[in-house]
């Protein structure tokens, strides 16, 4: 109880300059126990003033909270309920009664002696106190100078028979100690001498006592006057303490009516404050009530009257306002009269805007002129222009009514939506047609790119990325487009012209959407004043770098989706206005979808072309409000794009794959290499100036590996041509376009297609040219062979079979015309197995050629080793075998 009173007095009374008396732990009989503090203060400054005050414990921590308060000049009574007996219960009447119930006995005595003292002290015991044991009572005024005697005589009783020395005493004895020098050997006989000198010293004492008897009898009586006079005295103060009795209560009373008089002028002093305060801050002038009732909101002039008479009235309604303010009937009838302004004025405009939203989605003046076969979409710029006035009475409406403003941007998306429907499908309509020259794209015949990919080559150019266009133009192309089209016919690359057209379409549509998107987004962030995080740089600029484009790049859709949902769980706003773009052109994305899908069936190569487009403008979003539609729709449709990307690769991949050709014809360039070549070199020309080529180059990796594996499979089949022949020429002519395309990531496959050429020709030329002095080489092969075993070279012809008689029948065997008779017919074969396409026959010659020579030279150099001096050459000299190759070629 100590740390609870001390906590109350630092916290509650210190700070009102009050004293804490007494406390006591209750609560109301009858009820269900629920426990507080009664507390009796009395102030600390004149006039006094007690009161007591009820504490309730708060619900969170030790704080406690006043819940009542009483002036104890009001307490009337205090009834202890019984005086004999031990009773926690107690009254205290005020205006009515309280009934209290104590923790215990002792708490509740303690605090009526408080209240019995203040009564005294403070009331002159004008409060009654009944049913209270008078023994409490008289306790509590018992002088304190009784006290202080019964404790005098208490201290008296328990003095012990022991006295400690005082210092006087216990100097004079050090003094003794010290005549004697510290040498004192006898202590009986200087106690002894100590005893005769005490009581040397009473018989003085006692002749002196006697000696002056007289004077204590004068004493006495001098004693016995005082004693009457100080009787006297304390009787007249007496007599002036109760005539100064009625002064001093008409002292207090004079007190008390100067801290009332103070309290009321205070008190009138803060109603005149309050009263001002109202007056000023709840007075709506006259003409701002006529503007919110009768105000025209056509009108410009007007509209900004209505909205400054909104803005008055919205700061009189968020007044901040007490509970007591609320109670006054002036304030409640001038709050009413602001509420029902404000909903009339709220119908008039809901009714308004709702109608400027109506007639704008209605409107038939503006559409798109289609018959001028021009590719644009019309500027809602003037609809803005029209509406953006009204944006502080939208806040407003925000602000005051969120339900009425969720169905206002419901009514806008709904009715704009059906004028952006219309228009932009008239839009796709004109797109359609100058893409296949036919209105409804009925007529249009698609030819598919990867049917006839094992084709002939000749047929494969035409269909592998380079489709015709203007074989499926119909007779309703635009004149303008179908002249572009027959001057294409007459230049070298009709292709390359039709794609370049179609490339312009996809800019086109693009460029065209980009602006009523940024325009529409724009408008709905300041008309509905929602989070604005304007983009830093302007559409036509490129950035550098794009989080949403990597993201693409990395084919992680569901990151994406994380990355909004984040977003929208951090500002609403932006929630909201993306679902107000989205239902607004809820069906553009899927007409993009539509046209990206028309673009790739027209021709497989203007996925690539969509690919560097789209990745680029979604690149210029990059540092735009994060939750931007453009943004978002731009990076759904790359999704789109890179996914036909892919389809089309692995399409692409799978044909290579399967790929077959005539077992009984000779082979040559296999059409799906002609066909990577031509991939290669659109692709190439497409990502010219292009930022990223990621997905290029694993597509790249990924075709190129369908190709080297569809290679060596063609190869291992049982064909005419030879398998070498197959993979040398195949894998030269990879290497050969590949070096003068000079692709980065594509540098490892050139090296192991140039590693895999030169492979299957040292093997092509090992089989088919093989050892054209063939018993000079079985012969060498038994010399090297006795080396072996430990025979020197010198001696090699020693040996019967290895003389120098078997050497020269062998040698005589091979004779210059039926060595250059052997090498034609090997050129034959040569001819027969290579095509003309692979271009190869020449280096095929020559490494034929460069081998022979080295089996050559090896016999030379056999024969000076182990036949030194013997005098044995060859029939025929390097010179002779070179000019047999010169001959043969020239004659072929």
């Amino acid at each position: 109880m100590i740390a609870i009173r001390n906590q109350l007095q630092k916290d509650v009374f210190t700070p009102q300059e009050e004293r804490l008396l007494g406390l006591v732990f209750v609560w109301k009989a009858g009820k269900k126990r629920k426990s507080c503090i009664l507390c009796a203060a009395v102030s600390t400054d004149r006039p006094y003033q007690a009161s007591l005050v009820k504490f309730k414990k708060a619900d969170k921590g030790d704080v406690y909270k006043q819940v009542a308060w009483w002036s104890f000049e009001d307490l009337i009574l205090v009834d202890g309920k019984d005086a004999d007996k031990d009773n926690p219960e107690f009254d205290l009447q005020f205006d009515k009664v309280y009934k209290w119930i104590a923790s215990n006995s002792g708490e509740k005595n303690n605090f009526m002696s408080c209240l019995f003292k203040l009564n005294h002290r403070y009331l002159h015991n004008r409060i009654k106190f009944v049913n209270i044991n008078s023994h409490i009572l008289e306790e509590s005024l018992r002088p304190a100078v009784e006290q202080h005697k019964r404790g005098r005589v208490a201290e008296e009783e328990d003095i012990d028979v022991y006295q400690e020395l005082t210092s006087k005493e216990a100097f004079d004895i050090e003094k003794l100690m010290e005549q004697f020098d510290q040498s004192i050997s006898n202590s009986e006989a200087f106690a002894e001498k100590m005893s005769k000198d005490l009581q040397v010293l009473d018989e003085e004492n006692i002749r002196s006592i006697i000696v002056s008897e007289k004077q204590v009898t004068e004493m006495m009586e001098l004693i016995d006057v005082a004693l009457v006079e100080v009787k006297s005295i304390e009787q007249t103060l007496q007599t002036y303490e109760e005539l100064l009795q009625s002064v001093k209560e008409q002292m207090d009373h004079i007190h008390q009516s100067n801290y009332q008089l103070q309290v009321i002028d205070c008190n009138q002093q803060k109603l005149l404050e309050e009263v001002i305060f109202l007056v000023n801050k709840l007075d709506l002038d006259k003409e701002h009530e006529h503007a919110l009732r009768d105000g025209d909101l056509c009108t410009p002039e007007n509209l900004q009257s209505c909205i400054l008479a909104v803005e008055a009235l919205n700061n009189c309604m968020n007044v901040k306002l007490f509970p007591g303010h609320r109670k006054l009937q002036s304030v409640v009838e001038q709050l009413i009269k602001f509420e029902n302004l404000r909903q009339q004025f709220e119908s008039r405009f809901i009714r308004h805007i709702n109608a400027l939203f109506v007639l704008q989605g209605n409107d038939q003046n503006i559409g798109l002129l289609q018959q001028s076969g021009e590719l644009i979409l019309p500027n809602h710029k003037h609809f803005h222009d029209e509406l953006l006035p009204y944006s502080p009475l939208m806040v407003w409406i925000k602000n005051n009514s969120p339900a009425i403003f969720t169905d206002l941007s419901k009514v806008y998306s709904g009715s704009i939506r059906k004028l952006y429907e219309k228009q932009t499908k008239e839009f796709f309509d004109v797109v359609k047609f100058k893409l296949t020259g036919t209105k409804e794209g009925m007529r249009f015949r698609i030819q598919e790119s990867f049917e006839k990919l094992t084709a002939s080559t000749s047929n494969l150019q035409k269909t592998l990325f380079r489709n015709s266009l203007y074989e499926h133009l119909g007779s309703e192309t635009d004149i303008a487009d179908r002249r572009m089209m027959d001057k294409a016919k007459d230049e070298e690359d009709k292709e390359w012209s039709i794609s370049t057209f179609c490339t312009q379409i996809i800019d086109h549509v693009l460029a065209e959407l980009e602006p009523i998107c940024i325009a529409e987004e724009e408008f709905i962030t300041k008309f509905f004043m929602m989070t604005e995080d304007t983009c830093s740089e302007t559409p036509q600029l490129l950035g550098s770098k794009c989080d949403l484009v990597h993201a693409v790049n990395q084919d992680s859709t569901e990151r994406i989706q994380t990355y909004r949902s984040a977003t929208e769980q951090e500002d609403p706003d932006m929630s909201t206005k993306r679902k107000i773009m989205n239902e607004i052109f809820n069906t553009l994305e899927q007409d993009l979808k539509g046209f990206v899908n028309l673009c790739d069936k027209i021709n497989p190569s203007n996925t690539l072309h969509l690919l560097v487009v789209v990745s680029q403008r979604a690149l210029i979003t990059q540092d735009c409000d994060r939750s931007s539609f453009l943004k978002s729709t731009l990076g759904n449709i790359l999704v789109h794009i890179k996914r036909n990307f892919d389809k089309c690769i692995s399409t692409l991949c799978k044909q290579i794959d399967e790929a077959k050709v005539p077992k009984k014809t000779k082979i040559g360039i296999l059409p799906f290499v002609i066909g990577f070549e031509e991939f290669v070199t659109v692709a190439e020309a497409v990502f010219k100036n292009a930022e990223r080529r990621g997905d290029l180059d694993k597509a790249y990796n990924k075709v190129i590996a369908a190709v080297f594996t569809s290679i060596e499979n063609i190869a291992s089949m049982n064909l005419k041509t030879p398998p070498d022949v197959v993979m040398m020429e195949n894998f030269h002519h990879i290497y050969s376009f590949l070096s003068e395309l000079k692709i980065h990531s594509l540098e490892e496959r050139k090296k192991g297609a140039s590693q895999k050429y030169s492979e299957h020709r040292d093997l092509y030329v090992t089989k088919y040219l093989g050892r054209p002095l063939e018993k000079l080489n079985i012969f060498f092969e038994g010399v090297k062979a006795r080396i072996a075993q430990g025979v020197k070279e010198n001696e090699v012809s020693y040996q019967l079979a290895f003389s120098k008689q078997e050497l020269r029948k062998v040698i005589e065997k091979y004779q210059g015309k039926e060595v250059k008779k052997a090498l034609e017919n090997l050129y034959k074969k040569v001819v027969k197995h290579l095509s003309e396409e692979g271009n190869l026959l020449q280096v095929v010659w020559y490494t034929m050629q460069g081998e022979f020579v080295r089996q050559y030279k090896e016999f030379e150099e056999m024969i000076a080793r182990c036949y030194p001096g013997s005098g044995i050459t060859m029939n025929f000299t390097i010179d002779d075998i070179l000019q047999y190759f010169l001959d043969i070629t020239k004659a072929n």
